[in-house]
């Protein structure tokens, strides 16, 4: 038995232009209808973080937090989401619930929960912290000694859904800014159980990326709405906003973990 999901991640959903010129509202609303009109097996979707644009700043209502989940929330599959940098996670409670999970540690300010879709347990991981460190993230011990316990004391194959990627990508900006700072504590303990991680999928560098270390993948899918470089010398996160949206069309099963990145233009 596989299970199939698609994985978008940075929306960065506002009622006004972002970057300058682009339209990230519409282009989420395209998205959405593009998902609509998919004729392939779909058992969730889930989204890697930044649904919104702004939802970080203190003087953020939730009001775009909600028009957009109420717009994922409506398509005909099951919908899961990764908190982001720019989101404002203390009003995805009203609007998501668990989504039909259990929560991953008993801390009521981190968004993190387990599932499971057929025989494969999937982990919704929160690793925003504190603005000092931003953009950078850092994965709480409670989360990481969850993990530990759901790896020892539990039998399926394991799925875990990230927004910072947790190792370097071999990319300047990327590298120094936006790495989950603890990361390699994470990759130190999911290499024990390599035989049994299916994948790390995250979001936040806005570009298709993938690499396997010791046995684990981890895989990015690139933004909805702008895009960033990502080559060794990059120094800095110069805005593309080529009118390409990207997805990722994964599929988990014994035969091993297949993803199809999806190229949608507008």
């Amino acid at each position: 038995m596989s299970v199939h999901f698609l994985q978008v991640s940075d929306t960065h959903w506002s009622r006004n232009r972002i970057a300058g010129e682009v339209d990230s509202k519409e282009r989420t609303e395209r998205l959405c209808e593009w998902i609509r009109g998919l004729d392939m097996p779909i058992d969730f979707v889930v989204h890697t973080g930044d649904l919104v644009h702004g939802g970080q700043r203190a003087d953020d209502d939730g009001t775009s937090t909600a028009e957009v989940l109420q717009r994922f929330l409506e398509l005909p599959y099951p919908f899961h989401a990764v908190v982001g940098n720019h989101d404002h996670r203390d009003v995805w409670p009203k609007w998501m619930g668990m989504r039909s999970g259990q929560p991953l540690t008993h801390r009521s300010d981190r968004w993190a929960y387990h599932f499971v879709c057929e025989n494969e347990r999937c982990v919704v991981l929160d690793a925003r912290d504190s603005v000092d460190i931003d953009p950078r993230g850092c994965i709480c011990d409670e989360q990481l000694q969850a993990i530990r316990l759901l790896l020892e004391q539990t039998t399926e194959p394991i799925t875990l859904f990230s927004h910072y990627p947790p190792l370097p990508l071999d990319c300047e900006w990327i590298d120094q800014s936006m790495l989950m700072v603890n990361g390699v504590e994470l990759h130190e303990l999911l290499s024990r159980f390599s035989d049994r991680v299916r994948g790390v999928f995250f979001g936040h560098v806005h570009r298709p990326v993938a690499l396997q270390r010791d046995g684990v993948l981890y895989a990015s899918t690139g933004s909805v709405s702008l895009h960033f470089p990502n080559g060794p010398q990059d120094r800095a996160a110069q805005v593309q906003s080529d009118a390409i949206s990207f997805a990722n069309y994964v599929r988990l099963g014994d035969e091993g973990t297949l993803i199809k990145t999806q190229w949608i233009a507008w």
